[in-house]
């Protein structure tokens, strides 16, 4: 039995440019996202969370082609009840959505 809410966690692929970060963005319309995780220094990240008007966090352990279950725990374990979208380096488009107790 969980004692806490789960954190769903939108796994999306970086956008590359402009328009990708847009057509991201409307993919996500309907859903109540409060944060962006990206790799440090990625700025197309950056710019999705200005788009969607949400905090922007960098998490190193997102430069591996697929994030370790462990990178993701720790996100899950900062955003418990909340809905975020994890910037990754390759995955389905437009996202996948994981909850995670």
């Amino acid at each position: 039995m969980a004692l806490h809410c789960p954190a769903t966690l939108l796994l999306a692929p970086a956008p590359r440019d402009a328009k990708g970060v847009a057509e991201l963005a409307e993919s996500l319309t309907g859903e109540r996202v409060l944060g962006v995780v990206r790799e440090p220094g990625d700025d197309v990240g950056r710019r999705l969370a200005e788009v969607l008007d949400v905090p922007l966090e960098d998490e190193p352990g997102l430069t591996a082609a697929e994030p370790p279950p462990s990178v993701l725990a720790e996100i899950s374990d900062l955003h418990r009840g909340e809905t975020v979208v994890v910037l990754v380096a390759a995955g389905e488009a437009p996202f996948v959505r994981h909850e995670i107790d």
